[in-house]
């Protein structure tokens, strides 16, 4: 968008930094309905109440780099809401982001006065991530606890074959839980899920189940769900499921995989089978197999996926000269 995209902002609000940030992600940001819009919205939020409590206004030109720089600091020292732990580094450098396109994007339109607001503001360090992923043997345990509840459900409680799919499925796809739940019927055609919705404004154009998602998903289909319109996974009552559904579903079935077990409990999330998908088909095939199944359209980011765990590690350096 040009520098007259100014002109959609009322002149009585053209020195607000709130409206120029609600005309950044009204132009910029994607869908509003999709995770990367709000997460963007919730860090544009959080910078401009502190920037008030400092400036005491919203005027743009009173954002300058001390006062990012006094932000990025707050940020470190402040504790989330919902955990009570103090704001992940990633969480962090996933703000600055934010602000260095949203401010990157104001300064082409009116200059601020300071100049760029984000100039030489670093992103912070961050550890390195642990792998959360499932060995081979929690993934046997975990799809014989689907095929133990398949058998063990009744007529009138038929989820079972729904989760079993959506287990095999986020297996075989590594599909993040927010595109698994948004596909629909009529974009799966046998061997593939068509235009894949991934994070951002991506769209994958075929999404591939392997046989034995497939045979599990072909069974719900057609001795469950049906093939009328609609979300592909969905409700007895034919509602999308939301993400906290899946991993509901996700939790009966580790739930019975664990039944016998005293020791080494399974535990996840459905974002662990997407580490452990990634995981094995960059080891099977390699990182650009890996990047292409997770949908990313950068490398940059699929390492956190395929590091090996710290156990791996140091069990391969004792073996370094074996």
């Amino acid at each position: 968008m040009d520098a007259n995209a100014g002109t959609l902002i009322p002149n009585n609000q053209r020195n607000s930094l709130v409206a120029w940030f609600n005309l950044y992600m009204g132009i910029e940001a994607g869908e509003p309905e999709s995770n990367t819009f709000k997460a963007k919205q919730g860090d544009l939020s959080r910078f401009i109440n502190y920037f008030r409590d400092v400036s005491g206004s919203d005027h743009p030109d009173q954002w300058t780099r001390s006062v990012s720089q006094s932000f990025m600091k707050n940020m470190l020292r402040t504790k989330s809401e919902r955990t009570g732990r103090k704001l992940a580094p990633t969480t962090v450098n996933r703000a600055l982001a934010t602000l260095r396109n949203a401010a990157r994007w104001i300064h082409h339109q009116r200059p601020f006065l300071a100049g760029y607001p984000m100039e030489r503001i670093s992103d912070v360090n961050t550890p390195e991530p642990e792998w959360k992923g499932l060995s081979d043997v929690d993934v046997t345990r975990l799809k014989s606890g689907a095929e133990q509840l398949v058998e063990l459900s009744t007529r009138a409680d038929q989820t079972a074959v729904r989760d079993q799919a959506m287990l095999l499925v986020m297996l075989d796809t590594a599909l993040r839980v927010s595109e698994l739940i948004s596909l629909d019927i009529d974009q799966y055609a046998g061997k593939h899920f068509h235009n894949v919705k991934r994070k951002g404004n991506n769209v994958t154009d075929r999404v591939f189940i392997g046989q034995t998602g497939r045979e599990a998903l072909e069974r719900y289909v057609s001795e469950v769900r049906g093939r009328d319109d609609g979300p592909v996974f969905q409700s007895k009552r034919g509602k999308r499921l939301a993400p906290q559904n899946v991993a509901d579903a996700l939790n009966k079935i580790v739930e019975q995989a664990n039944t016998r077990l005293k020791n080494d409990k399974i535990e996840i999330t459905p974002h662990v089978l997407r580490h452990t998908a990634l995981r094995k088909m960059a080891e099977k095939k390699g990182i650009r197999y890996a990047q292409q199944m997770a949908g990313h359209a950068s490398s940059k980011y699929i390492w956190r996926y395929v590091q090996p765990s710290r156990d791996e590690m140091e069990e391969a350096v004792d073996d370094l000269f074996d």
